[in-house]
């Protein structure tokens, strides 16, 4: 959908919450793997610039599986700088880096299918094999619970013992890394809920909310409905019908715009193209006529072997893509963050595809 259309939705929602409204969303396309980072930081404060300086509230509507906590920090701090109220809408995910920064609004407004999730940060190592892994730090803390409590280790070298098996597999260093990771995501959710929580019971329920959605979870994943958010004490906003179906509206905008429900995969990308999935199918047995001379024989097999060395190092059919990352967009402004690029394949002598991917940011 194109960003006139997308816009008209907008200024829809503009118009029944008579309030400014930025979106911000990051792609949550299968096989993309964008996230919240610091480069949006640019993109609100141009975004902050065009809007009325007489406005004292504003709408963003954020979509996102998340990233950096201290994006969502930023993001939200500098927002506050500028306004006095801030709403967050959610019309579908808010995970993560996104939860955290929607912690920072005076009031979430969350559309029946949407769900914020758990802000315990996500490390990722790899290992020896190669292969990589990802966990948090209440994984690990879990691990030496489940020791003390289930096998009932107690003695010190046998839990020495355990310790160094777990260290063997993941480097201490970045257990500590964990850890420090978590204790900050903690620090920024009570950051952000105290703009708008104040006094001895606001500072008290913001360390409750905050070490809630970092420790109360059992899996990264675990979706935090409508109906929990307010089980939470979220500042959730009551239910409008209207409001969730201008919501929608403009996500389905988004989600159009940016392929959510379309996966990317750069084989499948390639064989879409008809003239490159001729190029990628198997030659034909070799036509060799029954009870030929050896002679007949060995130059067909030399004929094959020179087409086949005329043709490895001849270019192969390009396809072009592009992907959408990351919007930052209103009716006054939009920016978009993609990456386009060019994917070319072909056969080995062995029959296996290979493919080439070459991408460039723009």
């Amino acid at each position: 959908m194109d960003l006139k259309t997308r816009i008209e939705h907008y200024k829809a929602l503009e118009e029944y919450r008579k309030k400014p409204l930025i979106i911000y969303a990051t792609s949550t396309r299968p096989g993309v793997g964008a996230q919240m980072a610091g480069d949006a930081v640019r993109e609100f404060i141009d975004q902050i610039e065009v809007v009325d300086p007489g406005a004292k509230d504003i709408d963003i509507l954020i979509h996102s599986t998340g990233g950096d906590a201290l994006a969502a920090w930023k993001l939200m701090s500098l927002v506050r700088e500028r306004f006095d109220n801030v709403s967050v809408l959610v019309p579908y995910m808010a995970f993560s880096a996104a939860t955290l920064f929607a912690l920072g609004a005076n009031e979430i407004v969350m559309h029946p299918n949407a769900s914020l999730g758990p802000i315990d940060p996500q490390i990722t190592v790899k290992l020896p094999d190669g292969q990589t892994r990802s966990f948090a730090y209440e994984d690990v803390a879990s691990f030496l619970q489940f020791l003390a409590d289930e096998v009932k280790i107690t003695d010190q070298p046998h839990t020495a013992s355990v310790v160094d098996r777990l260290f063997s597999a993941v480097d201490p260093v970045v257990v500590g890394a964990a850890r420090r990771a978590s204790e900050l995501s903690s620090s920024v959710g009570e950051r952000l809920l105290s703009m708008h929580m104040t006094g001895v019971d606001g500072q008290q329920m913001e360390k409750k909310i905050a070490t809630d959605l970092n420790k109360s979870f059992f899996a990264h994943a675990d979706a935090v409905s409508l109906t929990r958010a307010r089980g939470l004490k979220l500042q959730v906003a009551d239910d409008d019908r209207d409001l969730h179906k201008l919501m929608w509206n403009a996500y389905l905008a988004l989600e159009e715009h940016m392929e959510f429900r379309k996966p990317f995969n750069a084989l499948h990308c390639f064989l879409s193209d008809p003239d490159a999935e001729e190029s990628l199918k198997p030659r034909a047995p070799l036509p060799l006529p029954p009870n030929a001379p050896p002679q007949v024989l060995q130059q067909v097999w030399t004929q094959a072997a020179n087409n086949a060395r005329a043709s490895f190092g001849q270019t192969g059919k390009v396809v072009e893509f592009s992907i959408v990352n990351a919007v930052v967009e209103s009716g006054r402004a939009a920016s978009e963050h993609r990456t386009d690029g060019t994917i070319s394949a072909n056969r080995d002598p062995l029959g296996k595809i290979k493919l080439t991917v070459t991408e460039r940011e723009v």
